[in-house]
């Protein structure tokens, strides 16, 4: 990872390697938060869905986000929220996740929100931190819900 290549390129790359997939949120009266858990459920047979998720602007495809889901404690196992669970949380230390996803909407029209399953091999923290300097290198800015880095 950050090869120099361009964000996509990179992207791609993970994709080939890991199970991916995507859904997409058309704003009210949809609740974000139920979409996501409708969307999840076919997976209930899944166990680990921890990884990397990338929120787009639908039409556009322009990237507005980019997270994680799962840390890795000491012994080296997965803790914390996995991806469904960090979308369905809050947002900005203190917004609930259905107002942040629908205030965006507002702003930037439909999304799409792209996931990328990753092995406990691979750190959802570290390829977060990788993919936002490939976009940083690519960019000089940051995604436009990325308030840090």
């Amino acid at each position: 990872m950050i090869t120099g290549e361009p964000f996509e390129d990179e992207l791609s790359k993970l994709k080939e390697k890991h199970e991916d997939g995507f859904f997409e949120y058309n704003g009210p009266p949809t609740i974000f938060t139920t979409k996501v858990t409708e969307h999840f459920r076919d997976m209930s047979w899944k166990k680990e869905r921890y990884g990397i998720y990338i929120v787009r602007q639908k039409n556009t495809q322009e990237i507005l986000y980019i997270g994680k889901g799962g840390t890795i404690d000491s012994e080296g196992r997965f803790k914390g929220q996995d991806i469904p669970g960090r979308l369905k949380n809050v947002k900005d230390s203190n917004r609930r996740a259905n107002d942040w996803f629908c205030d965006l909407f507002k702003e930037k029209g439909a999304l799409r929100v792209e996931y990328i399953f990753l092995p406990i091999s691979e750190s959802p923290a570290f390829v977060e931190a990788a993919l936002l300097q490939v976009y940083l290198n690519e960019h000089h800015y940051l995604p436009y819900k990325n308030k840090s880095f």
